[in-house]
């Protein structure tokens, strides 16, 4: 096992919750970019031992624009010196 799994969990984690209370995640217009959900046909490498999902698309709008802008700022600031 990955010594750094646990890490990369709580990362993975992180981002999901950050993405899904900044933004309304929209299905896309065409149909035709929609995900695939069924597990065999949806791996864009079927040799492969892992899943890639084939692309698919979606569109994001912000839940509220002026406090992910305050979000991103706090962020650039903390970040700014690394």
């Amino acid at each position: 096992m990955c010594a750094g799994s646990h890490l990369a969990n709580r990362e993975l984690y992180t981002a999901f919750i950050r993405i899904i209370s900044a933004f309304y995640i929209d299905p896309p217009r065409d149909p035709k970019d929609l995900p695939i959900l069924d597990a065999l046909e949806c791996n864009a490498l079927p040799t492969s031992l892992t899943t890639e999902p084939k692309k698919f698309k979606v569109g994001f709008r912000a839940r509220d624009l002026g406090k992910l802008k305050t979000w991103m700022e706090g962020s650039d600031e903390r970040t700014k010196d690394l």
